[in-house]
């Protein structure tokens, strides 16, 4: 991959970041936390009570599994409409393929047809 191609991914990845950062931030000020909560193996999380390094833990885990899900789904995305190409590039040159072997006895009638009522070519002069 080229290093141009490769720093503008990486530019893309730094600002999809942000603005899913952006997004959880504005969310999180704005959205009432009280009844929200996250039950994990039977104990019950309230978004409410974190406070401290575990809200930034929480928050940098939640937003890194954003990150993560929308490029999978972008990969995915991608990884379809190549191979939806190669399908669809395949079906063509079977579609050729068959009509090549379908005309083939025609046009060659149509050639020896040709040969028939063409006007003979006059002789080339021989070298000396």
């Amino acid at each position: 991959m080229s290093r141009s191609l490769r720093r503008a991914i990486g530019i893309l990845l730094l600002v999809l970041t942000l603005v899913v950062a952006l997004l959880m931030v504005t969310a999180w000020t704005m959205l009432p936390l009280d009844r929200t909560s996250i039950s994990i193996d039977g104990d019950t999380f309230s978004l409410a009570d974190i406070t401290g390094t575990h809200t930034l833990v929480f928050f940098v885990i939640a937003v890194a599994a954003v990150v993560f899900a929308l490029v999978v789904a972008l990969a995915c995305g991608a990884l379809g409409l190549g191979l939806g190409a190669i399908g669809l590039a395949f079906g063509i040159v079977v579609t050729l393929g068959t009509l090549a072997l379908v005309a083939a006895p025609f046009a060659f009638a149509v050639w020896l047809v040709w040969r028939l009522v063409r006007p003979a070519s006059a002789p080339l002069p021989a070298r000396s």
